[in-house]
């Protein structure tokens, strides 16, 4: 079974389809050796950003972190790039509803609307919600100061910016869009391009009404796991691995990708 992709093109003006062999049992052939490979692909496709001092890189996982190496080297030599830690705040009674976010620059976002239709609002509602907050800081903390030996991300260096949100890819969409409204919130003057190599189709279109840009270089109907578009798969190939140890320490550098 043959399933059309889309392959993105910036410099063409138009999208060039591609045909990718789809998935039924027997699995997706690859598409991309590793996320090296991914993300210099991606970096075609961004060219519009190179060398513009504006531009800063966000990784919103270990597998972005590591896309989103390759796509700021290949953009400059001076373009930052940073691994941004953006955790929902889950409601007490509803786990799965977020009532905001925390970020690892310490900023924290609420949904007041939603904050006060589940009662946060009372006296014990909000110290719970205070509680929860310094919970996931204290997380979030944790994890981003495994990056570059806890170089600190400070507000002023996303503040009128364009934030090239980069992930290996994008099935369900959760945490890109968590991070999308976050920073939305947060860096409401900034301009917001989201950068993955693998992107569902329908999703695309949804989070392009969000943000000014989603460039890929893929664009299937159905993803299926993220991993199966790599040869490499959940584990770091040797030259990933490598990449992983330069940019973490600790469990960091130590663990593999997520499966989405």
């Amino acid at each position: 079974m043959v399933g059309l992709v889309r392959q993105q093109g910036v410099d063409s003006g138009r999208d060039r389809r591609q045909a990718v062999p789809g998935n039924s049992s027997s699995g997706r052939r690859a598409v991309f050796s590793d996320r090296i490979h991914a993300g210099q692909q991606l970096a075609g496709n961004l060219q519009q950003f190179a060398n513009d001092p504006s531009v800063v890189v966000l990784s919103i996982s270990r597998g972005g972190a590591v896309v989103g190496s390759a796509v700021a080297s290949a953009l400059g030599p001076t373009t930052p790039h940073f691994y941004y830690v953006v955790r929902g705040i889950p409601s007490a009674n509803i786990p799965r509803l977020s009532l905001g976010s925390v970020a690892g620059d310490g900023s924290v976002r609420i949904d007041t609307a939603l904050a006060k239709s589940v009662d946060i609002e009372t006296p014990s509602g909000s110290s719970w919600l205070m509680q929860s907050i310094e919970m996931i800081d204290l997380e979030v903390c944790r994890e981003q100061m495994q990056f570059y030996g806890g170089m600190p991300i400070l507000s002023e260096m996303l503040q009128n910016k364009t934030l090239v949100v980069v992930d290996d890819g994008i099935e369900s969409g959760d945490i890109m869009r968590e991070a999308i409204m976050h920073l939305r919130h947060c860096y409401g003057e900034s301009k917001i391009v989201v950068a993955v190599p693998v992107c569902l189709a329908d999703l695309r279109r949804q989070l392009q009404r969000h943000v000014s840009l989603v460039v890929d270089v893929v664009s299937p109907v159905f993803v299926g796991s993220i991993a199966r578009w790599y040869a490499t798969g959940v584990v770091p190939s040797v030259a990933e691995q490598h990449a992983l140890d330069a940019m973490f320490d600790g469990a960091g550098a130590d663990s593999g990708f997520d499966a989405e």
